[in-house]
């Protein structure tokens, strides 16, 4: 069952029937409540009060990633293994596209008033991921999206981006304003920061194209952040949204903490954060220069993840999530603007990895 941004919302009564069957249980009152770029997540209520998170993700055939099997398999192996940070998986059907799990009562954390107690949790949370690559089965879990593990495939992705937004057609105005930016800001940028990166790998012995020891990956939700997590009354901090969960590099995981553009940190939480993963992650060598090196690279790519509405098939996952046809011509422009702004801070400050002590 493929579903695109030209197909309406799955009929209410529809969701309703398939999770009454899947739950054992009538539904009574279903709400929707949210979801990111790639789903939709709704509240349940059942006869007997009981509630439940209903989430529906995105499928089409331009989309190669299986989000509902990710996301669920992995926060089934999270669970089981004592992680309880994280909604409960219960059950899922994949015909459907559909997956319930525990509902969350919880409030949205503004990444700009994450306090210290709550980047330590954020921490200790990922350490405790990374402790969990020794158990069984994690063999069997999947590559974090985008996970690479040399220098070289991180250039090579970028490569591949800017590839795809370059041959993009520019009759329309937005795109016109995007081809100029790719060649006359993003590009020459792209060359200068890439030549500085393999001259301080030559400086520190460091390899270009050697991917890093097995012992040196982790277990990443991928997309980490506040903007995926929930705050309980307790003060308890819910970590969510792993459909690209995985086996990935601990410096991709700082350097996208640091840098994803929906949260709004404070310097001296960054630089709480960067400081508390080293120690965390004591084991893994060299950590530190790494993410020194390759922060650089992380955030050009974010510019180029920003760029994604100009994609027509990514357009699809977003009209998918919001529930309808897209207005894309300002999207597009606000966007070009966001990268831009990422462009300058990565060029401002790449020479001198602004969060190290």
């Amino acid at each position: 069952m493929n579903i695109s941004s030209q197909e309406a919302d799955k009929d209410s009564s529809e969701i309703k029937s398939v999770c009454s069957r899947l739950l054992g249980s009538e539904v009574n009152h279903i709400q929707r409540i949210g979801g990111g770029r790639n789903s939709k997540v709704y509240k349940l209520t059942c006869a007997n009060d009981s509630q439940y998170a209903a989430k529906l993700y995105f499928r089409h055939n331009s989309d190669k990633r299986n989000r509902l099997v990710t996301e669920f398999s992995s926060l089934q192996f999270l669970w089981e293994n004592g992680v309880s940070q994280i909604p409960q998986p219960l059950v899922a059907d994949k015909d459907f596209g559909c997956a319930l799990y525990e509902y969350i009562e919880g409030s949205n954390i503004l990444p700009q008033e994450a306090t210290s107690n709550e980047i330590s949790k954020a921490v200790d949370f990922l350490v405790k991921l990374a402790e969990l690559k020794v158990r069984k089965n994690s063999h069997f879990l999947p590559l974090a999206s985008e996970a690479f593990f040399s220098v070289q495939a991180i250039v090579q992705n970028i490569e591949q981006r800017l590839s795809r937004l370059s041959a993009l057609p520019n009759s329309e105005a937005p795109y016109k304003a995007l081809a100029e930016f790719l060649t006359g800001e993003f590009q020459p940028a792209f060359h200068q920061i890439v030549n500085w990166c393999q001259t301080n790998l030559n400086q520190s012995e460091m390899s270009y194209t050697a991917e890093i020891e097995e012992r040196e990956k982790t277990l990443s939700p991928s997309d980490f952040g506040f903007h995926n997590a929930l705050r309980r009354a307790n003060g308890e901090i819910i970590f969510v949204d792993f459909e690209y969960f995985g086996w990935d590099d601990p410096a991709k995981t700082i350097s996208d903490f640091l840098l994803h553009p929906g949260m709004d940190l404070a310097d001296g939480v960054r630089q709480q954060f960067f400081g508390e993963m080293l120690r965390g992650f004591r084991d893994y060598r060299h950590l530190a220069k790494r993410v020194e090196i390759v922060y650089p690279l992380f955030g050009l790519k974010w510019c180029l993840i920003l760029l994604n509405e100009f994609v027509p098939q990514d357009l699809l996952r977003r009209g998918f999530a919001q529930g309808s046809d897209l207005d894309r011509s300002p999207l597009q422009i606000e966007q070009l603007a966001k990268a831009k702004r990422m462009l300058q801070k990565i060029l401002a400050n790449y020479e001198q990895f602004p969060y190290g002590r």
